[in-house]
Formats: structure tokens, C-alpha cells, sequence
């Protein structure tokens, strides 16, 4: 299992500067994150500055910040980018299942014809798209967490990822989608190709976790809030909080991933949401714990049931 970070945008003026998007994505690639993904962030400030250089771990922008472009003009702009990037950049493309409005439905097309990579399209030689290596993975954002958004991203040959407000057993309706998406344009699914977001919390204290989550100026509790205005979720949120946060030690956060991952089938990476970068000190703390403790118990956990049933 690979580890990822996702860092929402805070509303607050100032609060989503570049030096701080720097410094999480140094903390990052330091901790060996596969990826750390920056939504709403402009692509531009990745090729007029130095501040984003990274060793090795992949960068994640929304295919929405590039604006409203020509397939051509569009992959003029993104191979700017991820030249600039050392070939680093991952896209978030947002699985609409035609529920978008014409600018956005026009957009999704641009994307679809650049990126795609359908059977009929490979094979014809003559065809400039889809879009030549070296070009950037994408990654299948959704939209309202339907299952059939996942299917729709693995059709297309995209990174399909499962929203961090799904519960395990709606997670676990995924992966036969994608199954079935993927079975739809003649190639198989991985599962080190599916990706899911999550709020995870690492620290020893409970007292610590219960006022992060659950207390009244919780930034977590603030962005499914959020969500239940959106109509992703039901109105309690508290309950949801329960639900699907994962909070605790190293071992109990271990113990969820490993119990999530038995319910869902393997997943290849797994994001931890910032959901408003406010708590610095909180979410260094548990990137910190997830690469060098969780992880590591998860994996040998995993090396430890495969020998198991080897034995028997």
C-alpha cells in the first residue's frame, strides 16, 4: 500500500500560500508519499518557479485549472507543466457521467480525447490523440462517489479513486466496477492502479482525537459539514465521523486500513486528507506516523497472512 496527501484549499486569505504547499510537499517526498495532490492550485506556479522541485514524489493538480483549451492547446499547456515537474505530474479528471453543465461537458470531452486510453484509439495509428508519451497518469476524480464513476474511470484507462466520505461497504462496491469498466475496453484491473481517500488522524491521545474529529472547531468535522450541504452525505454528520475518519494509534490505525483493505480488496494507494492545512503541527504528525510506523505494520501484516495461506 503507497501513501498519498491531499491538501484542500482553506478559504481563509493566505492560508494556501506556495511556501506552505513547498514545505508539505518537501515533508512528502522526504517520507517516500507517492503522491501529493494540490486541488485548486495554479499550474502556472509550476513553471514560474523553483519552489516545487521534487526528488520523487508525483504531483497532482486538477485538469481543471488549466481552463477552457483546444485538445491541442491543452496538451501544449500540460506538457509545460510536466516538463517543468521532471515528468512528475499526475491529473485529476472529474468523472461528470454527463451531469456537468455545456462549459464543463466541453472540457470533459477536450480531456477525454486527450487522454483516453480506449482500445479503438491505440489502435489507430493515424490518430495525433490520445496524447503521446511521455504525458501524465490520470487520476478519475469523482464527482458523487457512484460506483459507476469508478467504472467510468477505468474504461477510459484513468487511476479511479474512491471519495473519503464512502463507507467501507460502499468502497467495496468499487472494485467489481471497476472490474467491469476496465473488462469494457480489453484490459485488466489492477489493484495498484485504485486509489482512496481518506481523513486519517495518527496520535496517541484520545482526548486529542475526539477534539480534532468530533469538537466544534474541528476543520474534519467542518469539511463534511460541507459535504452534507452538497448532498454527499446524510445530515449527521457525526455519525459519518464515526463512520468512515480513521483515528487512534499507529496499531488501531493500521488495524482500520488492514480491516478496510479485507472488506475492499487491496488498494493500491491510499490519500490522507488535510482537509484545511490549520493544523499544521497535527498533519506532520500523522504523515510522519503513516510512512514510518502504520504502513510498515500493514505490510508486514499482509507478508505475514500471505505466508499463512501459503502454508495451508
Amino acid at each position: 500500500m503507497k501513501l498519498g496527501y491531499i491538501r484542500m484549499p482553506d478559504p481563509r486569505p493566505g492560508e494556501n500560500g506556495l511556501e506552505a504547499l513547498k514545505g508539505q510537499l518537501n515533508l512528502a517526498d522526504d517520507l517516500g508519499y507517492h503522491l501529493g495532490y494540490l486541488p485548486k492550485v495554479d499550474p502556472t506556479h509550476f513553471i514560474k518557479s523553483d519552489k516545487f522541485s521534487t526528488k520523487n514524489v508525483k504531483v497532482g493538480l486538477d485538469a481543471t485549472a488549466f481552463g477552457q483549451l483546444s485538445p491541442g492547446e491543452m496538451e501544449a499547456a500540460v506538457r509545460s507543466v510536466h516538463n517543468a515537474l521532471g515528468g512528475k505530474l499526475n491529473l485529476g479528471i472529474e468523472m461528470c457521467c454527463g451531469r456537468k453543465t455545456t462549459e464543463h461537458r466541453a472540457n470533459a470531452q477536450n480531456f477525454e480525447t486527450l487522454f483516453s486510453r480506449s482500445f479503438e484509439a491505440i489502435a489507430d495509428p493515424k490518430s495525433r490523440f490520445p496524447m503521446r508519451e511521455p504525458c501524465p497518469k490520470i487520476i478519475g476524480m469523482p464527482v458523487t462517489g457512484a460506483y459507476t464513476e469508478s467504472a467510468l474511470a477505468a474504461a477510459r484507462g484513468y487511476l479511479p479513486l474512491a471519495p473519503s466520505w464512502l463507507t467501507a461497504a460502499q468502497v467495496a462496491r468499487h472494485w467489481p466496477a471497476i472490474v467491469a469498466g476496465a473488462t469494457s475496453a480489453r484490459r485488466r484491473a489492477r489493484p495498484e492502479h485504485w486509489q482512496l481517500a481518506r481523513c486519517i488522524v495518527v496520535h496517541d491521545s484520545a482526548r486529542v482525537i475526539e477534539r480534532y474529529v468530533f469538537g466544534p472547531d474541528s476543520p474534519i468535522r467542518a469539511y463534511y459539514t460541507k459535504l452534507s450541504r452538497r448532498g454527499l452525505i446524510g445530515p449527521d454528520v457525526d455519525a459519518q465521523l464515526k463512520r468512515v475518519v480513521i483515528a487512534g494509534s499507529s496499531s488501531q490505525v493500521a488495524e482500520r486500513l488492514l480491516a478496510l483493505q479485507e472488506v475492499a480488496c487491496d488498494i493500491g494507494t491510499v490519500y490522507v486528507i488535510d482537509p484545511s492545512g490549520r493544523d499544521p503541527e497535527m498533519t506532520k504528525n500523522t504523515m510522519v506516523r503513516l510512512a514510518e510506523n502504520v504502513i510498515p505494520m500493514v505490510d508486514s501484516a499482509q507478508v505475514s497472512a500471505t505466508k499463512e495461506l501459503e502454508k495451508t
